[in-house]
């Protein structure tokens, strides 16, 4: 699931999804809750953009309810629900509403000092704008990403985004 997500291969981490769901409790992988679940709530927002069914908008809503609660416990999530916010937003067709929220979750990511999710931040922005063909904006996003995943190590995914 976390390989297919951060290769950006959604309709794999979506299959991974099912199978994992489709597991014994006891069988299932150790995969950190907490992020499987902020990384579904993006690849079912995405994916309903995209035209694969409106029960992934369904699904995105209720893990941001759940992301949202867990805010009010946590100060480091603020970032991750605020990029989830940003993608309701996309994911309504409000174009201001969701680049605000991205470039707070962006500030918020480089705040709490978690720079793979500033990167991810802004590439979610840079695919969201390159959606509606804003091509300037959408390759500083993507730049601004190249930075955040050579900064954190993850060469292979700043390749992947030049």
């Amino acid at each position: 699931f976390l390989s297919a997500f951060w290769m950006g291969d959604f309709v794999m981490a979506l299959e991974s999804v099912k199978l994992i769901a489709a597991l014994p409790s006891s069988k299932m992988p150790k995969i950190d809750s907490f992020y499987y679940t902020f990384y579904r709530g993006i690849l079912s927002y995405r994916l309903f953009r995209e035209g694969n069914g409106d029960h992934l908008l369904t699904e995105g809503d209720e893990i941001l309810r759940t992301v949202q609660t867990w805010r009010q416990k946590c100060e480091h999530v603020e970032n991750k629900l605020l990029l989830l916010q940003a993608e309701w937003y996309a994911s309504q067709c409000n174009r201001n509403l969701a680049q605000e929220k991205y470039e707070a979750s962006i500030r918020s990511a480089r705040d709490h000092g978690f720079v793979h999710e500033q990167g991810l931040a802004y590439e979610c922005m840079g695919k969201y704008f390159s959606s509606i063909i804003e091509i300037p904006e959408a390759q500083h996003c993507f730049r601004r990403a190249h930075d955040c995943y050579m900064q954190w190590g993850a060469l292979g995914k700043a390749e992947q985004i030049q």
